[in-house]
């Protein structure tokens, strides 16, 4: 999700606003459809962010890409094989990849292109940070600049969702759904990211929000103690967060209150450490957790190491491949991910 070398930003800023998608550039209800909204991803009239055109729509849409291959779907819908199977990866380079638990098959779908705007004038390429994964099969993928997009997994088709306001500062974030409780919904997660500082180093703080589908903006819920961390979410409506540890220690697993961003608890991961210029994502899946991190000091190229952590099992995490062929920045995995191994 995070890559440690950026800059500080200043905290608490969570109000990010939509940037309206170009026509016919939206994304399908069916595949797509925003949390909560009962519809597609917003599409409006003319250009983005207005209705006077004047944007050229493909700026900001480029359309598929030349080769994507995303895992096979023989049922289409909520909840598929595409979304209940595999968890999803993504590089600095925004390349796509599944990763099958059971297999431990790490796959490329592709490279994508996406772009959001950065005021009236003016758009910029998406630098990927973190991802989160909903039902339909749409990744929702967070850039360095604070913007977050939609990109449909099955076509490779990408959108413009939030952009922060004129002259705010960014707020990163790592993300993640969890479950509401009620059968099929769903709320997406976001959790502040200082990277490169804090603003008290004596007692670093971060705040939690939630994506609000109606207002097309981030609403704060409360602020809790910890370092920067990527989110997981599961089925049964929690909200884990993989924490980055102090230099010299373990990084750690966190579960996270939904309603108020407090701690609830803290477990260090023996054998994991996120070194200094390293990427970390993890998701969970099965009753298990999966971390993904950057190796250090490449020699021909960027790779990954992927850990598996049992909580109910007692025994430290395992590392299940250290040849991942990819700097993973951020992972999903969907809600509809099975909570216990199936048998």
């Amino acid at each position: 999700m995070l890559r440690s070398s950026l800059g500080l930003i200043r905290a608490g800023v969570l109000s990010l606003s939509l940037a309206a998608c170009a026509s016919g550039t939206t994304l399908d209800p069916s595949a797509g459809a925003l949390p909560g909204d009962g519809g597609g991803g917003g599409a409006g009239g003319g250009g983005v962010g207005g209705g006077d055109g004047w944007i050229d729509p493909t700026w900001v849409n480029p359309g598929p890409p030349a080769v994507w291959n995303p895992p096979s779907v023989t049922v289409p819908g909520a909840c598929s094989a595409l979304t209940s199977h595999h968890i999803y990866t993504v590089s600095s380079y925004s390349e796509l990849y599944s990763f099958h638990p059971a297999t431990l098959d790490f796959r490329f779908i592709g490279q994508f292109e996406c772009a959001a705007p950065v005021d009236r004038w003016r758009i910029e390429a998406v630098s990927p940070l973190s991802m989160a994964v909903d039902r339909s099969g749409v990744a929702w993928i967070g850039s360095h600049s604070g913007r977050l997009v939609r990109l449909d997994i099955e076509t490779g088709v990408c959108e413009p969702v939030m952009s922060p306001p004129g002259n705010d500062p960014l707020w990163r974030f790592g993300m993640a759904f969890a479950s509401d409780g009620v059968s099929g919904e769903e709320t997406l997660y976001l959790r502040e990211a200082l990277l490169g500082g804090t603003r008290d180093e004596a007692d670093p703080v971060r705040a939690l929000a939630m994506f609000d589908a109606r207002s097309r903006t981030a609403r704060p819920l409360g602020v809790g103690e910890g370092g920067d961390a990527d989110l997981t979410g599961t089925g049964d409506g929690r909200l884990f967060g993989f924490v980055r540890g102090a230099p010299g220690e373990p990084a750690s697993l966190s579960e996270y209150d939904k309603r108020t961003g407090a701690t609830l608890s803290q477990t260090p991961l023996s054998g994991v450490s996120i070194h200094d210029d390293a990427s970390w994502a993890f998701a969970t899946w099965g009753g298990a957790f999966y971390f993904f991190v950057t190796n250090p000091d490449p020699v021909e190229r960027i790779t990954s190491s992927v850990y598996r952590y049992d909580p109910g099992s007692g025994a430290p995490p395992e590392l299940l491949r250290d040849d991942l062929p990819a700097e993973v920045i951020g992972a999903g995995v969907s809600t509809c991910a099975p909570t216990v191994i199936p048998q």
